[in-house]
């Protein structure tokens, strides 16, 4: 979900009309870097290739971009950013579900509206001016972040393929928030656990159990899970990877 261009990423073009508001103190003052806490929450929006992109900001700034298609994730860009007086920047990895790879040493830069609009360009390869590779996106607040996450709204079966072609993979999570699935040639434990900050997001365990797992070589992961509703669909989607940060289980599915 990348494209070539010149070396250089400019912040973008988002007019920010004044805003007073949101964070208190007077329009002029210098708000010191936070780790991404004024922009929190969850996102939805599109890439500058089309596909849909789904994104959460942590209150520690770690974020995770996933990008879909057909109901199947295809890439997630994940790291860290601060916010300050409504510019982003932070350092970023890119994650491709349908080849298990990673690619790392990214930037990212741009815009947002305290629980409104966000923009944002990140790049890779960012030392060869002639390969650079970058990925756009905007996007717009979800006021479902601040809905605290329950395991009773966690609760329940989810299926869909992992990735096109491939058998349903099925997570069944009960209400103590144990989690039992299948993927292809694996079996799969774990647990969701609603996250500290008292927003919608749940800290996630799951291990990989199997000789040849799809995908490869996650073993144990670790990351976060959230619960969105493209086309009025309930949806779980799971970011996962392993302690290496080498391979990952990345995935969505609607509520059955």
């Amino acid at each position: 979900m990348r494209g070539m261009k010149a070396f250089g990423i400019a912040a973008g073009a988002l007019l920010l009309a004044s805003c007073g508001g949101g964070g208190g103190g007077s329009g002029g003052s210098v708000v010191s870097p936070l780790p991404g806490s004024q922009a929190q929450g969850l996102y939805q929006g599109t890439n500058n290739y089309g596909y849909a992109l789904t994104s959460v900001i942590l209150e520690n700034g770690n974020f995770y971009n996933i990008t879909s298609g057909g109901g199947q994730a295809l890439t997630v860009d994940f790291g860290n950013v601060a916010a300050v007086n409504y510019l982003l920047t932070g350092t970023s990895s890119e994650y491709t579900v349908t080849t298990n790879a990673l690619l790392t040493a990214g930037i990212l830069v741009g815009q947002y509206l305290p629980q409104g609009a966000m923009t944002a360009t990140i790049e890779y390869n960012v030392t060869n001016i002639f390969l650079a590779q970058y990925t756009s996106f905007s996007s717009n607040y979800l006021t479902s972040y601040t809905t605290p996450a329950t395991l009773a709204a966690l609760a329940g079966t989810y299926a869909a393929p992992y990735m096109y072609g491939q058998p349903t993979t099925t997570f069944a999570i009960n209400a103590s928030g144990a989690i039992t699935g299948t993927s292809p040639n694996c079996a799969i434990s774990g647990s969701a656990t609603p996250r500290a900050s008292g927003m919608n997001v749940y800290d996630v365990t799951l291990t990989l159990t199997g000789a040849n797992c799809i995908p490869a070589g996650v073993g144990t992961a670790t990351g976060v899970a959230f619960m969105d509703t493209p086309n009025g669909v309930n949806t779980l989607y799971v970011v996962t990877f392993n302690s290496a940060g080498t391979a990952g289980f990345v995935w969505l599915a609607p509520k059955q």
